[in-house]
């Protein structure tokens, strides 16, 4: 499909309603016939068509919608062909084991990994900015309902009171961490900062290998922030969610003059793994706070 300069220029705004019978018309049967019974409605979170871009090309995203329930949530995809129901994917708040958000400037991603029967299933959704504020109260009781199955073991561990120095060291992650990420009644029981990792690259150059990040441990989840290394200039917060229980173990190992510290999920059958490279001093660290 051809994106012309008028639509790539539209802005459009994300919006709330409060139950399924106020969603668009396109949108409305497909909930009715994929919601599961029984469901006591918290928020839905509608995104009408829009574009994005993708490398070099532009992807035009149909009207999209997330209903938030008690037991998950509902995403719903209008169909781009007449006579079609669109896609409906429901994931439960028992699967979930990963949310991913992103922050962009005016560019959001949200995704939620999940796993059901054992197998991975996975909610995308790109929106713009405008958003927001509407989403980040139903992505945090979402996030909230994750943490039920949370072990004890983290409960009598002291807060780290060094945190709050962190914003001499990066003013831009402190905030993310502590504006966007970390909810009021959360402790911060240690952090990890990696500033971005590079190698000598002919001399006068240098290769990326690892991004700027920050672990910082609580006492209902692990959230990592991080920017992306293929931006050529950094106004991104990358966020990365994981409820305490999903934490099957860590396995650190040697790369070049750095270390590997694979963080092994339960998130079905399939291998579920998140790899951080780290310094040594920094790796150590972090050893020592995923020790539980």
């Amino acid at each position: 499909m051809e994106v012309t300069d008028a639509i790539r220029g539209m802005t459009v705004r994300p919006y709330s309603v409060r139950a399924v019978e106020q969603l668009p018309e396109a949108l409305l049967e497909l909930a009715k016939s994929r919601l599961p019974e029984g469901q006591a409605i918290e928020g839905i979170f509608v995104v009408p068509p829009e574009t994005h871009k993708h490398g070099f090309a532009w992807r035009l995203n149909p009207l999209q919608a997330l209903i938030f329930t008690k037991q998950g949530v509902l995403h719903l995809a209008a169909s781009s062909r007449k006579g079609r129901p669109g896609d409906a994917l429901w994931i439960s708040v028992e699967d979930v084991f990963k949310i991913k958000f992103s922050l962009i400037l005016l560019y959001e991603k949200l995704e939620i990994f999940a796993a059901h029967n054992e197998q991975p299933v996975k909610i995308e959704l790109e929106y713009h900015a405008v958003g927001h504020n509407l989403l980040t109260p139903l992505l945090r009781g979402l996030m909230r309902k994750t943490w039920q199955k949370n072990p004890a073991a983290l409960a009598q561990r002291p807060e780290d009171a060094t945190f709050s120095e962190f914003v001499a060291t990066s003013y831009s992650f402190y905030n993310g961490l502590k504006n966007e990420a970390i909810q009021p009644d959360e402790r911060i029981l240690g952090y990890v900062y990696q500033p971005e990792i590079h190698r000598p690259f002919l001399k006068s150059f240098y290769r990326k290998v690892f991004p700027k990040t920050a672990l910082a441990l609580t006492d209902q989840q692990l959230i990592l922030l991080q920017e992306d290394l293929a931006l050529p200039s950094h106004h991104e917060w990358i966020f990365t969610f994981i409820p305490l229980y999903r934490i099957a173990s860590i396995q650190p190992s040697e790369i070049k003059a750095w270390q590997k510290i694979s963080i092994h999920l339960n998130g079905g059958a399939q291998a579920q793994v998140i790899d951080l490279i780290l310094e040594p001093v920094q790796a150590q660290k972090c050893r020592s706070l995923l020790n539980f």
